[in-house]
């Protein structure tokens, strides 16, 4: 027989368990009603612009040249005219006066306003300077032994007491104009390049209307050197060659490159490339591109075709990502 002690405890013990075993009870509070929200509806985005690509009629591609010389509305169409013919790209040509108006117009190129320009070797030096393009051909002149630039000199009489860019600090300089090439503004590179201001060092600098009465004048010493290109140079009559003497050169600067813009894009890239290759190829295509451009040949650019005029422009210590600015 269980006795009475026994019995209690088993059932306190069962007790215990079956409330162990019980599953918890949860309290729940008030119940809330969901309220019906709106459905949220999209709202439309404003249209996106589509960019009108390069080289169509909305969006013509700009080609700024500065020509050798004075060139007519009739010319300008030629030329424009045979490269739409070649390419398929509606190309608008642009005549500036000045390589510097080139540059500026390279630099503020956009896909809006795509714009190619030839540049000479100092504006190419800037816009290489600026990253505002990229050298992808150069004229070439000559038909046996073409070139695709030429060497400036500064000549001094073959009597004169002096050799040696740095002996003109103090000297008088003979020019054409203040805006002449080879007879001025290279010529001043290559006084900077040499420790020489040409707008505070010199004695004197004085204007001649002619080349030949200039080259005279250094030869009878009213002057004590002057600027020219190597090709004018071997142009001069023998006895002129004789009487002069050339202090310093340059390495061959460019004759006119063209630069094509970040903003152009690859196919038009090569399209305009193909186009102009094929032209010059072509006698009459040919003739049209050259009195715009004064070309015998074009040749695509190597990479490594500048390093001696970035050299000698380098030394002139002057800052040429300014020139456009």
């Amino acid at each position: 027989m269980i006795n009475g002690k026994a019995f209690l405890y088993t059932l306190l013990l069962l007790v215990m368990l079956l409330a162990a075993c019980r599953p918890a009870q949860v309290e729940q509070g008030p119940f809330v009603q969901a309220t019906a929200t709106a459905t949220p509806r999209s709202t439309p985005l404003p249209p996106v612009p589509t960019v009108v690509p390069p080289g169509t009629a909305d969006n013509p591609i700009q080609m700024v040249i500065n020509p050798d010389g004075v060139v007519t509305s009739a010319q300008i169409s030629s030329f424009e005219e045979a490269l739409r013919e070649q390419s398929d790209l509606v190309i608008n040509v642009s005549v500036v006066e000045r390589y510097a108006e080139a540059l500026a117009a390279l630099c503020d190129s956009s896909p809006t306003n795509v714009t190619v320009a030839w540049l000479d070797g100092v504006t190419l030096e800037a816009a290489l300077a600026q990253n505002c393009g990229e050298p992808v051909m150069q004229v070439e002149r000559g038909t046996r032994n073409a070139q695709a630039g030429d060497a400036g000199l500064i000549i001094a009489s073959e009597d004169a007491a002096f050799s040696g860019v740095e002996a003109l600090d103090g000297r008088t300089f003979c020019r054409l104009a203040l805006d002449d090439y080879y007879s001025w503004l290279v010529p001043s590179l290559m006084m900077r390049a040499n420790g020489v201001d040409p707008v505070n060092d010199l004695e004197s600098v004085v204007d001649y209307d002619s080349r030949n009465a200039l080259i005279e004048a250094v030869i009878n010493g009213d002057c004590d050197a002057t600027g020219i290109s190597a090709q004018d140079f071997e142009a001069l009559r023998d006895a002129q060659q004789d009487a002069l003497a050339s202090i310093a050169e340059t390495p061959p600067l460019p004759y006119a490159v063209l630069l094509y813009p970040l903003s152009l894009p690859l196919g038009e890239r090569i399209r305009l490339e193909d186009a102009l290759l094929v032209m010059e190829n072509d006698t009459d295509a040919s003739a049209a591109l050259r009195p715009l451009l004064g070309q015998d040949s074009l040749s695509v650019v190597d990479d490594d075709a500048f390093e001696d005029v970035a050299d000698f422009l380098a030394d002139t210590g002057l800052d040429f990502a300014q020139l456009s600015r």
